[in-house]
């Protein structure tokens, strides 16, 4: 059902299922064709439930009940010009139905034929203001904005505060382009509320976004003195400290936003992203953000931030830290095979050659064609002096090798020390001799 009106609702409608008792005096045979039709509409077999009750209307064509099942099998076949048909032929046998109005808006709104479900909304809501809410969502759709608002705000008057329309109503506001109006309502609710958080959030977020970094500021600060413990206020401090020079406030409000329990990851990516551009621009604070690493490590299982994290390392040129992080992403992204290449290649810089040996191994099964992974393999096979088995890999990846003359005179190299390492060096020589020729050819 489009329409939230049903979270409210009480009470039983006139065309329930359940009311099938009340046919009147009937034949069998059009009670037998219509509980079959509402046994096949049941298991979804809506071909065979429109079967069944067009028997019945063959039997009786004047009962509304009929015409506004076999709307709803039609609509749910959308088949929305039929259902339409059988939900106005029900209203002309007995007007003024809210169930049948409602599944007669549906359809219009479902086939984007907003005239029509305006009309048969505005009929609905004297049966329950709730429908006002489905109005503005016509409304959204039709870009009348300022009376979709007007219509939320009615609603919040009578029913109170509403988690959906509230985001109907940033999303008007997102998409009017007023980025004022949702402001100047925001700061209006807490006039009203000076102790409700949640729009302090909200208007933080707002401010910073249009670029009012002292109204943001202000209003983060005013939070912090309603309530001292609310931590995602911090999200908000962070930051501003940082542009206003108070590094420590900054690293305080970072760590407190790390540890929180009520702070998404993804916020706290952020965060953590903004104070590592930071300290790369002011690498005196390194230690600090050593510090928000590891506390944001212990709850992060997202390959790509592990990614961002290995890459600040080898940006740093220390590389030792950078793998841990690299084989976390690799745990939570085994086949990825970008992670796998940059992890291979991290683990033969820093002489983690057991480990690249299983990685390598591992990652063939998969990308049997691969080039690079032969030649990882190859390289922690000879830094092993398992020579024999280096060969092997070698020569079975080199033939996998497209235009890429680097990497061709590498694989000769490997296979050079390879055949040197086992006994046979007139044939390491020659493998040696290649990959000269080719390192002065790509010189």
């Amino acid at each position: 059902m489009l329409s939230r009106k049903h979270t409210y609702a009480q009470d039983p409608t006139p065309f329930a299922d359940q009311n099938v008792d009340d046919l009147g005096d009937v034949s069998d045979e059009f009670q037998e064709a219509f509980f079959e039709a509402l046994k096949q509409k049941g298991i979804e077999n809506h071909e065979l439930a429109i079967a069944a009750l067009n028997e019945c209307v063959a039997m009786e064509p004047n009962r509304a009940i009929l015409y506004f099942e076999r709307g709803k099998n039609y609509e749910a076949l959308k088949k929305y010009d039929l259902a339409e048909d059988d939900f106005l032929k029900t209203l002309s046998l007995k007007p003024n139905q809210e169930p049948v109005l409602e599944a007669l808006y549906e359809v219009y709104y479902k086939n984007r034929d907003y005239e029509k479900a305006e009309m048969i909304v505005k009929q609905l809501i004297p049966f329950d203001i709730q429908y006002k809410e489905d109005l503005a969502r016509i409304y959204v759709a039709t870009k009348r904005y300022d009376e979709s608002l007007q219509l939320l705000d009615e609603l919040d008057i009578a029913k109170g505060g509403d988690v959906y329309r509230e985001q109907l109503r940033d999303r008007v506001y997102r998409l009017s382009g007023n980025k004022k109006g949702r402001t100047d309502a925001i700061e209006k609710k807490i006039a009203g509320n000076p102790t409700a958080e949640a729009d302090y959030l909200k208007l933080i977020y707002l401010y910073s976004e249009q670029g009012e970094t002292k109204k943001a500021y202000d209003t983060a600060l005013k939070l912090k003195e309603i309530n001292p413990e609310a931590e995602e206020v911090h999200l908000a401090l962070y930051k501003l400290y940082l542009e206003d020079g108070k590094v420590a406030d900054a690293v305080t409000s970072m760590k407190i936003s790390l540890r929180s329990k009520k702070i998404t990851p993804k916020a706290k990516h952020r965060v953590l992203n903004d104070f590592l551009l930071f300290a790369n621009k002011n690498p005196e604070y390194e230690v600090q953000l050593e510090e928000a690493i590891s506390i944001f490590d212990s709850q992060v299982t997202d390959s790509k931030i592990y990614q961002e994290l290995a890459n600040y390392y080898i940006n740093k040129g220390i590389k030792h830290k950078a793998l841990p992080y690299l084989k976390k992403a690799l745990a939570n992204d085994t086949e990825n095979i970008d992670i796998i290449k940059s992890t291979l290649l991290l683990q033969i810089d820093t002489e983690a050659y057991t480990d690249a040996e299983k990685i390598a191994a591992d990652a063939l099964e998969l990308y049997p064609s691969q080039p690079l992974l032969y030649l990882t393999y190859g390289v922690a096979l000879n830094k092993q002096s398992k020579f024999k088995e280096a060969i092997e890999q070698l020569e079975v990846g080199i033939d996998y090798i497209i235009d890429n003359v680097k990497m061709e005179s590498d694989f000769y190299q490997q296979l050079g020390d390879a055949y040197i390492g086992s006994g046979d060096a007139t044939k390491g020589q020659q493998y040696l001799n290649k990959a000269n020729a080719l390192k002065a050819q790509n010189n």
